[in-house]
């Protein structure tokens, strides 16, 4: 029996990492959900190493996906002279700024991958900027989640995470509907 409660938490280790990592990769899904069931199924000490691992992992991860898909699509937007100036930032330059948004807990990570993928800035590079950037803001995330699991009931916990998991459900759609395209009738 003690073997398979041992398989049963590896299994479910792994899971969570995986969720972790697709959440770092997508960087516009609120982390503190996935951060909640860390703490909740590992406690604090082994959440934060599932938490920031899971982040670091998939902030390269989503570095080289949107990289790839920026090269892939050729989008009209990318030739503003904005994005053309965004684009010749130094990796120094682009290396400071990853580090900085990252230490600010309520600019979406996507937003910082994605346009750190439009630049110079190497994979190793982004890789270290992200990390240094990370530890504070997770160690805040853990902090407060930590918190209000200590103070909310577990009632109380699963409703707002149901409700906050319903509304992005409902925007994903309302945003898919938009983009398609209407018939004419």
């Amino acid at each position: 029996m003690p073997i398979i409660a041992s398989l049963i938490v590896s299994v479910e280790f792994l899971v969570l990492l995986a969720v972790n990592i697709a959440v770092g990769a997508v960087g516009f899904i609120p982390s503190v959900l996935v951060t909640a069931l860390n703490i909740q199924s590992y406690g604090l000490y082994a959440a934060a190493a599932l938490t920031f691992t899971g982040e670091i992992i998939g902030a390269i991860l989503g570095f080289y996906l949107y990289r790839f898909g920026f090269s892939k699509a050729n989008p009209k937007w990318l030739h503003h002279p904005f994005w053309q100036k965004f684009q010749q930032q130094s990796a120094k330059r682009v290396f400071t700024l990853v580090i900085l948004l990252r230490l600010l807990p309520f600019i979406p990570s996507g937003f910082v991958t994605a346009g750190a993928a439009l630049t110079k800035i190497s994979g190793k590079l982004f890789l270290i900027a992200s990390t240094i950037g990370k530890f504070p803001a997770v160690l805040l995330e853990l902090a407060a989640v930590y918190g209000i699991i200590q103070i909310v009931p577990i009632s109380i916990q699963y409703l707002l995470f149901s409700a906050v998991l319903i509304v992005c459900v409902v925007l994903l759609l309302k945003t898919k509907q938009a983009k398609t395209p209407q018939s004419a009738d």
